[in-house]
């Protein structure tokens, strides 16, 4: 369950209980080689909160996910469980689009910028929606 009070959510653990690669925490974790420790020092908290997320005995809010996104470079859908790949699926044409842009000169980027700066607001609602 979802729980929002004054735009502040949390997802509850029974949400994700026993879902398979949910526990992604401890496993991204390890990777670095990293104790509990370490990891609540970055985050600012305690070695319990953390053991907590990774035995989810405690829901996990928005702010945190963002965080441990940032912390270990993966996307929110990669350490939920919901994802396979920890780095965002960008379609072939969109990559193809992104390479052309990256590739043209300078004036071309700033005609094609101006060009697509109408859209860009509707773009990020719409994704964000």
């Amino acid at each position: 369950m979802l729980k929002c009070d004054g735009g502040y959510c949390i997802i509850s653990p029974t949400v994700y209980k026993g879902m398979a690669n949910l526990n992604r925490i401890r496993e991204l974790r390890l990777q670095k080689g990293w104790r509990q420790e370490d990891l609540a020092v970055l985050m600012h908290t305690k070695q319990q909160t953390v053991a907590r997320y990774e035995t989810e005995k405690l829901g996990i809010d928005a702010n945190t996910i963002c965080q441990l996104c940032d912390i270990f470079g993966c996307t929110a859908d990669y350490l939920l469980g919901r994802s396979s790949s920890p780095a965002p699926v960008i379609a072939e044409e969109d990559a193809a689009v992104l390479h052309a842009y990256h590739a043209a000169p300078q004036e071309i980027r700033t005609i094609v910028d101006t060009a697509l700066a109408p859209y860009q607001k509707d773009a990020i609602e719409s994704s964000t929606a």
